[in-house]
């Protein structure tokens, strides 16, 4: 059975917890439906593979959303023309394999690599792909995330080097603003509060320290092993997998705020200032 050691990073130092509700600072996350919004197919199993499965033993409802299309993931000529269908399906088992079906796995499916385009939100042109008339990533992530109705949303942090990452956690942030908004009404009903945001580490660190440890034993471990190879057209795969069984079954998670902007936040930094005390 899949097992796991959690520790949270507080102001009083790393202090264990007994499950990860307690990690987190709540009493509960039972019933709590936590979004992951992945720039690529593989990038939250590798990221967030045991965190995952932790949060559904404890009863979080999981979704994934898939931003690219994996259009240019192919590793063999053969494979160009129905890399994006191949890559789908293993998708698909990778995250059967971590116990989440595949009717929660959704897709805006823009192209892999291609995303600069598809920045901000406009009107769609004839024969696109479009959402209520609309097509963009702030577009397609307000729709998703007022459908989904997530109290928690995670994606990979912006310092990762793929254009692809950055551009989705930017586009992302921006879209959890709007979603709580009255703007678009065509794409839901706004959610009544932002979502809380959390950032993962999948191919480089995070900006800051993460506050959040999740340990999993052998089981959990070959469990998230498992849905990542289920990626076998990526030849590379195996690599990969090599590298993370030698660094073990450690994952980080870094809880960033959705803060707006307060003079209040600055004022205290300038109060020993009195006016008609400066010389000259």
């Amino acid at each position: 059975m899949a097992q796991f050691q959690f520790t949270r990073k507080t102001d009083r130092g790393a202090q264990r917890a007994a499950c990860l509700a307690e990690a987190m600072g709540l009493a509960t996350i039972a019933n709590q439906t936590w979004l992951f919004v992945s720039p690529h197919d593989d990038d939250v199993c590798i990221g967030a593979g045991l965190f995952m499965q932790a949060a559904m033993r404890e009863g979080v409802a999981l979704q994934v959303l898939i931003v690219t299309d994996g259009c240019m993931g192919y590793c063999q000529l053969e494979d160009r023309d129905r890399i994006v269908d191949i890559r789908r399906e293993e998708a698909y088992r990778s995250y059967e394999a971590l116990g989440i079906p595949r009717d929660r796995v959704a897709y805006v499916g823009y192209p892999d690599g291609g995303l600069i385009p598809f920045i901000g939100r406009r009107r769609a042109r004839e024969g696109e792909d479009a959402i209520a008339g609309y097509v963009g990533l702030q577009n397609a992530l307000t729709y998703h995330l007022r459908k989904v109705r997530p109290t928690r949303v995670y994606v990979p942090t912006h310092t990762d080097l793929h254009p692809d990452h950055r551009i989705t956690h930017s586009e992302l942030m921006i879209s959890v603003f709007h979603a709580a908004g009255a703007i678009w009404p065509e794409l839901g009903e706004p959610l009544a509060e932002p979502p809380s945001v959390g950032e993962l580490a999948v191919y480089c660190d995070f900006e800051d320290l993460p506050n959040l440890e999740i340990i999993g034993n052998d089981t959990a471990f070959q469990t998230k092993l498992k849905s990542i190879l289920a990626f076998q057209s990526q030849v590379q795969i195996d690599r990969l997998v090599d590298s993370l069984r030698r660094a073990g079954p450690y994952e980080y998670v870094r809880e960033s705020e959705f803060r707006l902007f307060t003079p209040d936040t600055y004022k205290p930094l300038f109060a020993s200032y009195a006016p008609g005390n400066g010389s000259g």
